[in-house]
């Protein structure tokens, strides 16, 4: 792996959401040797999973839905959901952990497992005292999604052991896909969506979800009219405090959706196409420690696949930079390389990414922001109707 060089400066502390007077290693990309790495959490098909029908072990399942996040040792752990296959009453949280210097991840070990019920997405978050929190979705109806609840599971180990689920929301539809935002002055918005309606939808906690509230809309008709078939959100804050989301299109657009908050996530401008294509699968972004944004999807408007990276120099308006993190393929439209998360290292300034890969593993991406800034490579968009 190549080395990676600091700087220090005075910058937007995400964790706290405030400019320190202390400095901060921001990891600027014009003292980087650029380099990318890749490969897989786990061999394709090797973690059984026993299908409730049968009660026998078989190695084709479905892998799905994973979620980065660094623990305060600098390890980096990936958590996703695997059964026989997406909402099989089997489905389980799983998770798998890469300390720093290591050179394989640890054997996926079972996060969470309900019995007899489905769970789904997962989003991993380390809350300001170091506790980890693991937000996902149970299915307690029948087998959809639609039917979910909102669990949240609290661990003060750093994963070794975890307190009872907490439901955060008895009613139906609301799921979650990425984790919190901390906003300037300490609040939370915790980006989900509703499924029945499919537009994106918030909660808020101002002690790291010891408490929190839903959104509520003073308008529902205004602003599902707004935000059409928009699901997945995922959230930063620009400098001048406005919260910026962007969702996955389930429009004739096939564009990332961008809106934009100017009251900390509390009321939403309508939805516009960014410059960068969707097909209706997840995306995630992040703002990195020198005020660049990376977002992770895939380039084409059609297929999952390739998955992409662009850059950002001004906070998510446009995007200067995109290079392809994985596009080998055996054959056209056979490959799914999707759901992606993006986070940075606060230790060495490196970006991670996880990914669904094919269904049967979750693949990872390892590089610098040298190594990004230097592509060339141009959005495969349609024209806006």
């Amino acid at each position: 792996m190549a080395m990676v060089t600091r700087a220090t400066s005075c910058v937007l502390l995400l964790v706290v959401g405030a400019c320190s007077s202390e400095k901060a290693e921001v990891f600027p990309p014009e003292e980087q040797t650029p380099f990318m790495e890749r490969g897989l959490v786990l061999p394709p098909s090797s973690l059984p999973c026993v299908p409730e029908s049968t009660g026998v072990p078989q190695n084709e399942c479905n892998h799905h839905g994973s979620h980065l996040a660094e623990l305060p040792d600098g390890t980096v752990a990936v958590a996703w959901f695997h059964g026989e296959a997406e909402k099989s009453h089997d489905s389980r949280l799983v998770w798998s952990r890469l300390a720093p210097g290591a050179a394989e991840w640890t054997a996926p070990e079972v996060l969470y497992d309900d019995p007899g019920l489905a769970e789904g997405n997962v989003a991993l978050w380390v809350a300001g005292d170091g506790s980890l929190l693991a937000f996902f979705v149970t299915i307690f109806g029948a087998d959809m999604w639609d039917e979910s609840r909102i669990r949240m599971l609290r661990s003060t180990d750093a994963g070794a052991t975890w307190g009872a689920p907490v439901v955060m929301r008895e009613e139906y539809c609301w799921m979650v896909r990425y984790p919190p935002l901390r906003l300037r002055g300490g609040d939370l918005v915790l980006p989900l969506y509703h499924e029945c309606l499919a537009v994106p939808v918030f909660m808020y906690s101002n002690d790291d979800f010891a408490t929190w509230q839903e959104q509520v809309l003073d308008n529902p008709g205004a602003y599902y009219f707004e935000h059409p078939s928009q699901i997945q959100p995922s959230l930063i804050q620009r400098q001048n405090g406005d919260v910026v989301a962007i969702m996955r299109d389930g429009t004739g657009a096939r564009r990332i959706q961008r809106m934009v908050s100017h009251d900390q996530g509390r009321t939403w401008d309508r939805s516009e196409p960014t410059d960068l294509p969707n097909s209706g699968t997840s995306i995630q972004w992040t703002m990195l420690l020198d005020g660049h944004v990376v977002v992770v999807f895939n380039n084409d408007p059609d297929d999952r696949f390739p998955l992409t990276a662009a850059l950002s120099t001004d906070e998510g308006q446009s995007f200067v930079a995109l290079r392809t993190l994985n596009d080998e393929c055996e054959a056209a439209g056979a490959c799914s390389y999707a759901y992606p998360s993006v986070t940075q290292s606060r230790i060495d300034g490196t970006i991670w990414v996880s990914y669904t890969h094919n269904r049967e593993t979750i693949g990872w991406v390892h590089f610098n922001e040298a190594w990004l800034a230097a592509g060339t490579e141009t959005p495969n968009v349609r024209p806006v109707q």
